[in-house]
């Protein structure tokens, strides 16, 4: 009665889980790929990144030009993002930076960042792959839970026919 009563508690939480995990998984890594992302200076107040499309890019000036600097994105399809900046201090070589904004593309392409009224600015790929694969894995663990709970129940409810 035990594997029956478990196995039903299992596939329910799963069920649960199923509709929850995907989005908690995906939000750690997408968090954790945001903090743990290093820029790397453009060595001046312009430069060029090779974007990749699957690719979400932060920007960052020094924390004493952020208030002054005047960014822009030049590149083919550019999506220019300034709606969550100053959020993600960082450092770079030792000097505090603070973002300006965010850039994502739809293909592949060499982008231009400038930032007018900053010294230097700097860039860090933060990925879009890997919040995906933290999606993926937040569907895969409940689904294979869920077959565990489902063979627990069979199990228990053969064990109690032939009983």
């Amino acid at each position: 009665m035990k594997r029956i009563i478990f196995g039903v508690l299992g596939i329910v939480a799963n069920g649960i889980g199923l509709i929850v995990m995907p989005f908690v998984a995906a939000f750690a890594v997408a968090i954790f790929a945001v903090l743990t992302a290093t820029p790397v200076s453009l060595g001046g107040s312009s430069g060029t990144v090779d974007a990749t499309e699957t690719s979400l890019y932060y920007v960052y000036v020094p924390t004493a030009d952020a208030g002054s600097a005047t960014c822009t994105v030049d590149g083919g399809t550019v999506t220019w993002d300034t709606a969550d900046a100053g959020q993600l201090p960082t450092a770079v070589d030792g000097t505090e930076y603070s973002d300006v904004g965010t850039f994502q593309v739809s293909t592949a392409q060499e982008v231009t960042v400038t930032c007018e009224g900053a010294e230097d600015v700097a860039v860090s790929d933060v990925g879009f792959l890997g919040t995906l694969v933290g999606g993926a894995i937040g569907i895969a663990i409940p689904v294979l839970l869920g077959l565990v709970a489902i063979a627990l129940l069979i199990w228990g409810i053969i064990a109690r026919v032939r009983s």
